[in-house]
């Protein structure tokens, strides 16, 4: 089973999109994303404006993505 991050980086590849893509269409920081996918919480911003991180990522990675 992989951890959240992984699927995170296996969906986004296996559709072939790049990271700067999705900032481009979420205006979510790469470097917020890469620590997404690494799982490194600690380096995203306070909680409250991280909660649609997740959500906005999926939106733009595609359907079924979270």
């Amino acid at each position: 089973m992989n951890s959240f991050g992984e699927d995170l980086r296996m969906e986004r590849v296996s559709r072939g999109i790049a990271l700067e893509q999705i900032t481009a269409v979420t205006k979510i920081s790469q470097q917020y994303l890469i620590a997404l996918e690494q799982e490194r919480f600690r380096l995203l911003p306070a909680a409250s404006s991280v909660r649609y991180y997740p959500r906005l990522r999926g939106s733009a990675v595609g359907p079924g993505s979270i």
